[in-house]
């Protein structure tokens, strides 16, 4: 049989634990009672770090845990009893009565207050206080949802004024421009960098991983996709053309017996003679296409009547292998297209994210993204990351995670750096006194497995 927990475990002060727990369950409620119990534990309030997911979230969590404490203040010994015994604390005593009722007070008397916030108001809190390791301005501000996007789009605006006036050094930008506003109209296109530009954390991270040189990532993504260097979807064309025209002789005798044929089998022959017509040669693919595949792209299951079939099946084998290779030809196609419009869509978002970051030095600003990376980047540094994890450490006994499976992947570095020394070396000196990690969450409302 599988072990059974209750609430009381995971709200056990002592215990780290990883909570799975359903929209509605009540996730606030079991953050408030583990705040809660920590204090009731004699736990410093300003050794606890508590990271929500949302400002709403965290002004919640905080009106709740203050209004408990303050009801606490005042209720008879029968009736706090009751209230301590509810959320799991054992062994309610008087010394225990008389701490819970203290807790109120303690709470805001805690130097800077109880630390229950956002990642992102946690990350700003660091970095105001270390701004010189950082290696950013000293009176940074940092710029909400709004302002950020305004910002990009006007760094955006900007690329693109720039590529249209074709100024000098930008024709590789003008060109990546021109080709992707050749593919997809106004609404599409701008969706697209909207796409690129809107998830920059990632978009950075892909560049990081080839050492930030879009020509290492372009010859990736070719290796990928096994589309040749210099190759694209007008030479894989011209050359598979190419290569029908000197097969001419191999194939058109079979359009001659096709057009012998019923109605089905003329229009195949009339698709492979106008590919071979000179007054056609631009659209001669197309022509291809049409005969072998359908209007979805896939082959076509059925190629020639069932009479020419059985009395022609050399015929039939000729044609299968013609489809064949169409097919394979249309994925060299597509790969080539996909490299083309991801090469030109990487320069242009490149270009707007640098323009928008040039802006935000001007005005000394930082947005969110910034302060999760700016962070991480000084705790996992090697020059002060040592000496800022000390300070931090120093202060920080308990971490708790709300919303977890929406914490991203540089937001759990951030608190893995925090918490490393939580189960060794000295940290774990009093097995009576553990330092915790406690997290709840739940995997499948993840904003992120949505995307």
């Amino acid at each position: 049989m599988k072990p059974t927990f209750s609430a009381h475990d995971a709200t056990n002060p002592r215990a780290s634990a990883w909570v799975s727990a359903n929209a509605g369950a009540g996730k606030t409620h079991l953050l408030t009672d583990r705040v809660t119990r920590l204090l009731l534990d004699d736990v410093d309030p300003a050794r606890i770090l508590c990271l929500t997911y949302t400002k709403a979230a965290a002004a919640e969590m905080s009106s709740r845990l203050f209004d408990r404490l303050g009801a606490w203040a005042l209720l008879a010994d029968k009736d706090l009893r009751a209230h301590l015994a509810e959320i799991g604390a054992q062994q309610v005593d008087a010394d225990i009565l008389r701490r819970a009722r203290r807790l109120f007070a303690r709470a805001l008397e805690t130097p800077g207050g109880l630390k229950i916030q956002t990642i992102h108001s946690f990350c700003q809190h660091v970095l105001a206080r270390f701004p010189v390791e950082a290696g950013i301005p000293a009176r940074f501000t940092v710029l909400d949802e709004r302002s950020a996007a305004e910002l990009m789009q006007e760094a955006r605006s900007a690329v693109l004024e720039r590529a249209g006036t074709g100024a000098a050094g930008d024709a590789r930008l003008a060109d990546a421009v021109a080709t992707l506003a050749a593919r997809a109209g106004d609404g599409r296109f701008a969706d697209i960098l909207d796409l690129a530009i809107g998830d920059s954390e990632r978009f950075r991270n892909v560049l990081d991983r080839h050492g930030n040189d879009e020509a290492r990532l372009f010859a990736h993504l070719r290796q990928v996709l096994d589309v040749a260097p210099g190759a694209d979807e007008d030479s894989i064309v011209a050359q598979f053309c190419a290569e029908m025209a000197e097969e001419r002789a191999q194939w058109m005798p079979a359009a001659m017996r096709l057009n012998e044929g019923s109605t089905n089998d003329r229009k195949l022959a009339f698709e492979l003679i106008a590919f071979n017509d000179p007054d056609k040669s631009a659209s001669g693919y197309e022509h291809l296409l049409t005969a072998f595949l359908t209007q979805k792209g896939e082959p076509r299951k059925t190629l020639v009547t069932k009479k020419i079939a059985e009395s022609d099946p050399e015929l039939l084998g000729l044609l299968e292998d013609l489809q064949t290779r169409i097919v394979a030809v249309e994925l060299q196609r597509k790969a080539a297209v996909t490299v083309t419009l991801t090469e030109a869509l990487v320069s242009v978002a490149r270009a707007v994210l640098e323009e928008y970051d040039r802006r935000k030095r001007a005005r000394a600003a930082l947005d969110y993204d910034d302060l999760t990376l700016f962070t991480l980047s000084l705790l996992e540094g090697k020059d002060a990351a040592a000496w800022v994890l000390y300070k931090l450490d120093g202060g920080i006994d308990h971490i708790l995670v709300d919303e977890a499976q929406d914490t991203s992947p540089h937001q759990w570095r951030i608190i893995r750096k925090l918490a490393e020394d939580f189960f060794t070396g000295e940290s774990t000196r009093d097995p009576a006194r553990p330092r915790t990690l406690f997290a709840v969450g739940d995997e499948k409302q993840s904003i992120f497995s949505f995307q």
